[in-house]
């Protein structure tokens, strides 16, 4: 299992994007300096009414297919 630590600030306006279908995916980069690309889907559960804002945790298997995103 591989874990990536990062933190994320995204209004809610620009997270309209992917409701309008003009944005599929988040990139971000990890503490260790690696780009990431998590579909924005995924960050569902984590919007409010001013966007999405803290520090995450995704974590992937051996071949990088998901298996969570968590708020920490």
């Amino acid at each position: 299992m591989k874990q990536y630590y990062f933190n994320l600030h995204i209004s809610y306006q620009e997270f309209e994007r992917v409701y309008r279908g003009t944005a599929r995916s988040v990139l971000a980069v990890d503490e260790q300096g690696r780009r990431i690309q998590i579909p924005a889907l995924r960050f569902l559960p984590f919007l409010t009414s001013t966007g999405i804002s803290g520090r995450f945790v995704l974590s992937t298997d051996n071949n990088n297919k998901f298996l969570s995103l968590q708020k920490i």
